[in-house]
């Protein structure tokens, strides 16, 4: 070896390790390998690296389908290994967590070729990374239903919703949801068989909630105007104006949409969804 200082080996052997290809492959890798690595009667240092190479990758191929499982059910196993060892060559990894390992996931599918060519490969790895980010995301209490009563009905104008930190929303072009779901419940073969020949399902605008209460994650269609709704509040906008935006943009009369936003307020309670009321 040379008489490289730490911090040198170190990148070079980050280099070498996060390589796409096998070390022998290439002539300038070897000279590098043979750098920072002895070598022994068994094996070369490029093969002693690439030792590493191949943990490297195995280790968060692993990880990134854990995450994504229905991605991997749908470009199949080797499809699934092409896109992790080109997410991995775009996006090394850069946290001291594995967590954070997919969190490119969705944008470089969205972006590079060819995943980019199918939306539906795009909304199933959001629905994925959506689970992943409402199973980390923080605890806040939900508030009961008597302290919703409680409020003054002149004051619900100007009132804003925090909504529950783990609350995923997903517009989706298709009902990726779905095809997740019996991806991670399909366990015998015959049902593995049936899913590896299923077709993508046809595009249809789907507006999805995930999130978790009682310690597991859920997964609930919502109409496309409490979407809308639950979007305006959760970028702080005032009920009051949350509601005449919505309503305006679906066309719906007030008294009809003010109906809907009671029962859709009940249901959000049950559902553990808001966790307090700033009135």
């Amino acid at each position: 070896m040379t008489g490289l200082d730490l911090v040198s080996m170190q990148r070079l052997v980050a280099d070498l390790v996060r390589s796409s290809s096998p070390v022998d492959d290439d002539a300038a890798q070897s000279a590098i390998a043979a750098m920072v690595a002895t070598g022994d009667a068994r094996l070369t240092a490029s093969k002693q690296i690439e030792i590493y190479r191949e943990q490297f990758f195995l280790r968060h191929l692993e990880v990134l389908r854990d995450d994504f499982r229905a991605l991997e059910h749908l470009l199949g196993d080797e499809g699934f290994g092409a896109l992790a060892r080109a997410y991995l060559a775009a996006h090394p990894p850069s946290s001291f967590t594995l967590r954070d390992l997919g969190a490119h996931v969705v944008s470089f599918v969205a972006s590079a070729a060819p995943w980019n060519e199918d939306p539906f490969v795009a909304d199933v790895a959001r629905v994925e990374w959506a689970f992943v980010e409402a199973f980390d995301a923080p605890d806040d209490a939900a508030i009961e239903a008597a302290s919703i009563a409680a409020i003054p009905e002149a004051a619900w104008p100007a009132a804003r919703i925090a909504l529950q930190p783990s609350m995923q929303r997903l517009a989706l072009e298709h009902p990726a949801h779905d095809y997740r779901i019996l991806a991670r419940t399909s366990a015998d073969a015959e049902s593995l068989l049936a899913l590896a020949t299923l077709a993508p399902p046809e595009p249809r605008p789907t507006h999805v909630v995930v999130y978790r209460a009682a310690g597991a994650l859920l997964c609930l269609d919502v109409e496309p105007s409490a979407f809308a709704l639950l979007e305006e509040l959760a970028r702080g906008a005032t009920l009051g104006d949350a509601c005449e935006r919505v309503a305006r943009a679906s066309g719906q009369g007030e008294a009809a949409f003010d109906a809907k936003v009671g029962e859709w307020f009940w249901a959000w309670t049950a559902l553990g969804w808001i966790s307090r009321i700033e009135a």
